[in-house]
Protein backbone atom coordinates (compact mmCIF):
# COMPACT_ATOMS: atom_id res chain seq x y z
CA UNK A 1 0.00 0.00 0.00
CA UNK A 2 1.75 3.00 -1.17
CA UNK A 3 2.09 5.43 2.36
CA UNK A 4 2.38 8.57 0.22
CA UNK A 5 -1.95 8.00 -0.22
CA UNK A 6 -2.32 6.92 3.95
CA UNK A 7 -4.46 8.44 6.85
CA UNK A 8 -4.16 7.52 10.22
CA UNK A 9 -7.49 6.73 11.43
CA UNK A 10 -6.62 4.72 14.88
CA UNK A 11 -4.04 5.03 17.53
CA UNK A 12 -3.47 3.21 20.94
CA UNK A 13 -0.48 1.83 22.91
CA UNK A 14 -2.05 -1.43 22.56
CA UNK A 15 -0.89 -3.43 19.87
CA UNK A 16 -3.20 -6.51 20.13
CA UNK A 17 -6.10 -3.86 19.75
CA UNK A 18 -4.77 -2.27 16.73
CA UNK A 19 -3.91 -5.95 15.50
CA UNK A 20 -7.98 -6.78 15.91
CA UNK A 21 -9.34 -3.73 14.86
CA UNK A 22 -7.24 -4.50 11.42
CA UNK A 23 -8.55 -7.58 11.15
CA UNK A 24 -11.80 -6.54 11.60
CA UNK A 25 -11.16 -3.39 8.84
CA UNK A 26 -9.90 -5.93 6.49
CA UNK A 27 -12.66 -8.58 6.70
CA UNK A 28 -14.86 -5.12 5.37
CA UNK A 29 -12.23 -5.16 2.72
CA UNK A 30 -10.52 -2.10 3.53
CA UNK A 31 -7.05 -2.62 3.36
CA UNK A 32 -4.78 -1.47 7.01
CA UNK A 33 -1.15 -0.60 7.74
CA UNK A 34 -0.23 -0.16 11.48
CA UNK A 35 2.86 1.81 12.27
CA UNK A 36 5.59 1.25 14.79
CA UNK A 37 3.48 -2.36 15.32
CA UNK A 38 7.07 -4.11 15.96
CA UNK A 39 7.80 -2.57 19.16
CA UNK A 40 8.63 -6.08 21.18
CA UNK A 41 9.41 -4.76 25.06
CA UNK A 42 7.61 -1.49 24.13
CA UNK A 43 4.35 -3.06 23.84
CA UNK A 44 1.98 -0.39 25.75
CA UNK A 45 4.74 2.20 25.89
CA UNK A 46 4.73 3.81 22.66
CA UNK A 47 1.75 4.70 20.17
CA UNK A 48 1.09 2.45 17.27
CA UNK A 49 -1.46 4.13 14.02
CA UNK A 50 -3.48 2.26 11.88
CA UNK A 51 -3.47 4.05 8.52
CA UNK A 52 -5.86 3.16 5.76
CA UNK A 53 -6.35 4.91 2.15
CA UNK A 54 -7.55 8.38 2.14
CA UNK A 55 -10.10 7.25 -0.17
CA UNK A 56 -11.15 4.49 2.92
CA UNK A 57 -10.77 7.40 5.59
CA UNK A 58 -14.86 8.13 6.44
CA UNK A 59 -16.53 4.14 6.10
CA UNK A 60 -12.99 2.97 8.38
CA UNK A 61 -14.03 5.87 11.07
CA UNK A 62 -17.50 4.70 11.28
CA UNK A 63 -16.34 1.15 11.33
CA UNK A 64 -14.43 2.21 14.37
CA UNK A 65 -16.49 4.34 16.13
CA UNK A 66 -19.39 1.67 16.29
CA UNK A 67 -16.92 -1.22 16.97
CA UNK A 68 -15.63 1.50 19.91
CA UNK A 69 -19.77 1.84 21.08
CA UNK A 70 -20.29 -1.62 20.95
CA UNK A 71 -16.98 -2.28 23.33
CA UNK A 72 -18.55 -0.28 25.85
CA UNK A 73 -22.15 -1.37 26.16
Amino acid sequence: MPADNLVPVYQTTDVGRAEIIRGALESEGIQCAIENEHQAAFSGVLECRLHVRAADEARAREFIAAHEQTQLE
